[in-house]
Order: C-alpha cells, then sequence, then structure tokens
C-alpha cells in the first residue's frame, strides 16, 4: 500500500494546491491534443476515400466492416462529428464529448489501417485522448480532472515505452540490440528513400553505424533501456530526465531510419519540462495580482 500511495501521490497529488501556471499550461496541453485529435480524424478520414479493400482487420474492424466505409464519404462525416465532440468537451459543453470523439477516432484508426500497417505513432496521442475523456466524465472537480489527465498520460506513456521494450526481449531476447539488426533497418530505409528519390546517400550517424558494429549496438542499446526504464518517468525527480532519454530515443530513429512520430516527440516535449513552473515564475515577474486573478477566473470558466 505504501508504494500504491506513493505512486498515487507523484502522478496525481490531488491534495496540492493549484498554481495558476498549472491551469494555463493543462489549457494550453489540452488545446495541442484536441489539436491532433482533429488532425488524425481528417488525415485519416481523406486517406480512406481512396481505400477499395481490407488487407487486415484491426481492432473494432474484425467485428465492423469495414467496407462500409471506402469510397462513399462516410469517415468523412466522421471526421466531423469527431471535429464537434471535441470542441464540445474542449469547451465543458458536454462531458461525453471527449468520450465520443475518442470512441470515433479509435474506429477511423481501425478503418484507416486495414491495409497490413498498423503504426503507433498515434497512440501518445490516443491514450491522452483517453486521459481527457475519463477525466471529464469522471470528475466534477476541475482540479481533479487536470491531476487525473496529466497522472493518467504519464502512467500510460511510461507503461507504453517500458512494453515496447518487453515485447524487444520477448521478440528476439538481448541479441535485440546487436549492431548487425540496425545495418539491415538502415539499408532497407535507404532502399526505400531509394526508390522514392532516385538517390542512395547516407548521412554521418548512418555511416558511423553501418562502419562499426559496436557503435550500432550502443546505439541499440541505449534505446532500448531508455525504454524499459520508462516506468520511472510516474516519479517526478526523474521525469524529465526519463523522457528527455525518451525523446533522443525517438531523435535516433529520426537520424537513422528517417522516422519521426511529430506528434508524440512534440507532447513528450510538453511533459518533459516544467512549463508551469515556468509560467508561474514569468507571472510573478510581469503580471499583477489581479491579473492572475483574472487569469484564474478565465481558467475555472473553460475548465
Amino acid at each position: 500500500m505504501s508504494l500504491l500511495s506513493t505512486l498515487s501521490r507523484e502522478l496525481f497529488d490531488y491534495e496540492r494546491e493549484e498554481t495558476t501556471g498549472e491551469i494555463i499550461f493543462f489549457k494550453l496541453f489540452e488545446l495541442f491534443v484536441a489539436y491532433c485529435t482533429i488532425q488524425y480524424a481528417w488525415a485519416w478520414g481523406f486517406y480512406i476515400l481512396r481505400l477499395s479493400d481490407v488487407v487486415l482487420e484491426l481492432g473494432v474492424a474484425i467485428y465492423i466492416d469495414a467496407n462500409l466505409f471506402f469510397g462513399n464519404g462516410l469517415a468523412m462525416v466522421v471526421a466531423g462529428i469527431i471535429t464537434v465532440c471535441v470542441l464540445l468537451g474542449f469547451f465543458r459543453i458536454s462531458k461525453w464529448g471527449y468520450v465520443i470523439a475518442m470512441l470515433l477516432l479509435h474506429l477511423q484508426f481501425a478503418i484507416r489501417f486495414t491495409q497490413g500497417e498498423i503504426p503507433h505513432s498515434s497512440n501518445v496521442i490516443g491514450m491522452t485522448l483517453m486521459g481527457l475523456a475519463l477525466g471529464v466524465f469522471m470528475f466534477n472537480d476541475a482540479k481533479y480532472r487536470r491531476r487525473f489527465t496529466m497522472g493518467f498520460t504519464y502512467f500510460f506513456v511510461g507503461l507504453g515505452y517500458f512494453m515496447a521494450a518487453i515485447c524487444k526481449l520477448i521478440g528476439t531476447g538481448i541479441f535485440w540490440s546487436n549492431g548487425k539488426h540496425l545495418w539491415i533497418w538502415i539499408h532497407e530505409k535507404a532502399i526505400d528513400a531509394f526508390a522514392y528519390t532516385g538517390i542512395l546517400d547516407y548521412n554521418i550517424l548512418q555511416e558511423v553505424s553501418l562502419s562499426s558494429a559496436f557503435f550500432a549496438t550502443t546505439i541499440l542499446t541505449i534505446g532500448l533501456l531508455s525504454e524499459f526504464f520508462a516506468w520511472a518517468m510516474w516519479w517526478r525527480k526523474f521525469r524529465t530526465v526519463i523522457i528527455l532519454a525518451v525523446l533522443g530515443l525517438h531523435m535516433g530513429i529520426y537520424l537513422v531510419m528517417n522516422i519521426m512520430f511529430w506528434q508524440t516527440f512534440f507532447e513528450l516535449i510538453l511533459l518533459a519540462f516544467p512549463f508551469a513552473v515556468w509560467i508561474d515564475k514569468a507571472l510573478d515577474a510581469y503580471a499583477t495580482s489581479q491579473t492572475k486573478n483574472r487569469i484564474n477566473q478565465i481558467g475555472l470558466r473553460f475548465a
């Protein structure tokens, strides 16, 4: 119970007083998630318009005939409903807004990726949207909603990356970090780039990795360890360091294999640094007490 109590306090800390900076940061963070949700909904909607066949049934697409959404604009209607529901949730017009948006976004995801390709670039946004949906639906107190959403996000982001490391170890064992595996992935991505641009070229990091198995193994080992210890972000004193390590992992993937999950990357930046503290310091330095009270009133109005 002591561990659970400590973990609950580190993630949620419902009883701690809330600052103006936390209120402002949370609304900006929520705006980012709302924007990404709408962006995914419409991007997937336009893509679904071009689909005609199911290659791989995924998630709810196992139980719903995905062909009903192909080529008829139905996915665009769903994207429009998601947009409206996100706005209803963001402005607290309805506690069902984020819940419906989350469910329909998962539907869009399942229909969009019936082509045999299952990415994980949108998972962090999806889990954060779930945190917002549960927070708004379960709590009447605005502070509790904010604390729950952030704690929920830190918990599942840490758990998600940790499980990614476990899956690698289950699939390949400790030899997953063998540098020769990285050589294969670099060459595979180079072939993809060559087919697209007609130019076969490697950057400095790729050249060094291909010339040294030890260096390539070191890169993969650091990446695997960054994922394996991602659960440590559940504790505030380790949070920034651990998330920066995960950000380094994503930068390494981008530089070595030209793969970047931008929405995930930007959300990790928002989660890594104490923006709320910086906002409070800026307000203390430049804002009058009347201004801060006004900001608090606005924050509470849209809480």
